[in-house]
């Protein structure tokens, strides 16, 4: 069972993970404009809800296990009528089956659970087939773990780091592996990238934030450099639909 009280505490001390964040929602905003988001469901939405930087939508239906995060979150959008929070997990949620979602958003946790197929299972029960599903994950072939791999620091890059540790996470995915989880929860996947080159591990982009030398300059060259070295990424994004 993940301990999300203690995941809450390490998700708030990491200054690069702020940074990453934005990044990746802003990744995520990007698309959403590409296709029909009228209505958003997101799952798992933390304390940074995708509204946070995409708001050009009707509805926005925010799921949030995590008490402290779904009262910082409640307290964010509680003068915003079209959206609506419940602090439970999607079992509990009060979403009837095949509902009009454009969008589904599973927040950045598939990695962090024991039975990302039954989470799966739920999307698919209040989907519909035009649904477009949304996550995004850690990725194993990240720029910094194949350094690390290289440089015999690791046996492989699909090994726990002290990161994936501090956030109890259970699985290590790349582009292959998050595609077959999809594929064999009956969903077909509409694009698969990566983005973000991370050249080392979150303690140490850590470190390089603290000494200033990382810049959000070289920040913004690292999310660029994406397009020279696409699968290497430090997250995976995903999207798919109900396999018809």
């Amino acid at each position: 069972m993940h301990d999300y009280n203690d995941y809450q505490l390490h998700y708030q001390k990491l200054s690069f993970e702020d940074k990453l964040r934005k990044y990746r929602m802003e990744y995520v905003a990007e698309y959403l404009k590409t296709i029909k988001s009228r209505k958003i469901l997101e799952i798992g939405c933390g304390n940074d809800p995708i509204h946070f930087y995409f708001i050009d939508f009707d509805v926005l239906d925010l799921i949030e296990p995590g008490k402290h995060f779904y009262e910082f979150t409640k307290s964010k959008v509680a003068n915003d009528s079209r959206i609506s929070i419940q602090n439970c997990f999607l079992e509990e949620a009060n979403i009837p089956a095949n509902s009009d979602y454009d969008v589904i958003i599973i927040g950045g946790f598939l990695h962090e659970i024991d039975n990302p197929e039954e989470v799966l299972a739920a999307v698919k029960n209040v989907a519909n087939l035009k649904t477009i599903v949304i996550t995004y994950v850690p990725n194993a072939n990240s720029f910094h773990r194949v350094l690390a791999l290289e440089a015999g620091l690791i046996k492989s890059n699909y090994e726990f780091s002290e990161n994936d540790k501090a956030f109890g996470r259970r699985n290590v995915f790349n582009l292959e592996s998050i595609q077959f989880l999809f594929k064999q929860s009956g969903f077909t996947t509409v694009k698969s990238d990566t983005y973000f080159i991370k050249p080392f591990t979150h303690g140490q982009m850590n470190e390089l934030m603290e000494s200033s030398f990382l810049s959000d300059e070289i920040l913004k060259g690292f999310f660029n450099m994406g397009k020279y070295i696409p699968d290497m990424g430090c997250e995976i994004f995903l999207s798919a639909q109900i396999s018809k």
